[in-house]
């Protein structure tokens, strides 16, 4: 695990996207194609425009780009993390339908998660029915949640799909597909981006606690670490209080 801290959440994002770009390139220079898996928020936004702003910086030809949960809601609605990243970065890049993993918008839960178990499951293997994924961005929420598995719901215990429905979000929408901790068992690369005063508790909690800490966000890190993925925190000032 590596702990990167900035003063505000602006230098937090150019970093970000500067080591985002670095990370793929370095994957290219491995394998014909790598895969990004995106997140939704405030700064992964602020990072996305940036990144729009290098359409060559990389070549986007062989970069799948694909989304860790999303809401059930038209894409291009404003809860739609896809329609976030379509906005702030997709449609700015040189990038076909063929780069994209596109979720399935204003369906149910399940149609949602069996669309998009469908796409990840046709990605090149880490190993044995396990996708690889070379890069993914995260988030965390104040309850300490990650991608759409929240604290005593039942989809972080998800062993058998990549990707589950979820019906009962506690934050609206309340129907959403997000990928599991099988799916974390192919990530070669994690950067979980988190600012903001209100992070600061789960913050704490999930890395003080680390080996123990019973949070979303810690347990997906831990089980990305098991495999020998590698974790950057990328954090600013004022969710770093607790540390």
């Amino acid at each position: 695990m590596e702990l990167l801290t900035f003063d505000d959440s602006t230098a937090l994002a150019e970093s970000a996207a500067q080591m985002a770009l670095q990370t793929i390139k370095d994957g290219l220079a491995e394998n014909e194609r790598v895969t990004w898996i995106l997140t939704g928020g405030r700064t992964p936004g602020a990072a996305y425009r940036l990144i729009a702003g290098q359409p060559d910086a990389v070549d986007w030809s062989r970069v799948n780009i694909g989304m860790g949960d999303e809401r059930c809601v038209a894409l291009d609605d404003s809860e739609s993390n896809w329609g976030q990243a379509e906005r702030d970065l997709l449609r700015h890049l040189p990038l076909t339908a063929e780069n994209l993993l596109k979720p399935a918008g204003a369906v149910t839960a399940q149609e949602a998660a069996d669309h998009y178990e469908l796409l990840i499951r046709d990605l090149p293997l880490a190993s044995p029915e396990i996708p690889r994924l070379d890069l993914l961005w995260l988030g965390m929420g104040e309850d300490g949640h990650t991608l759409s598995l929240f604290p005593g719901l039942e989809e972080i215990e998800e062993a058998s799909r990549l990707v589950a429905s979820v019906y009962n979000s506690p934050k609206p929408p309340p129907q959403r597909a997000t990928l599991t901790m099988k799916a974390m068992r192919g990530v070669k690369a994690c950067h979980i981006l988190v600012s903001g005063a209100g992070k600061a508790d789960a913050l704490g909690k999930a890395l003080s606690e680390a080996e123990n800490s019973h949070l979303p966000v810690a347990r997906v890190a831990r089980e990305i670490e098991s495999q020998g993925g590698k974790v950057i925190w990328f954090v600013d000032k004022p969710a770093s209080a607790r540390l």
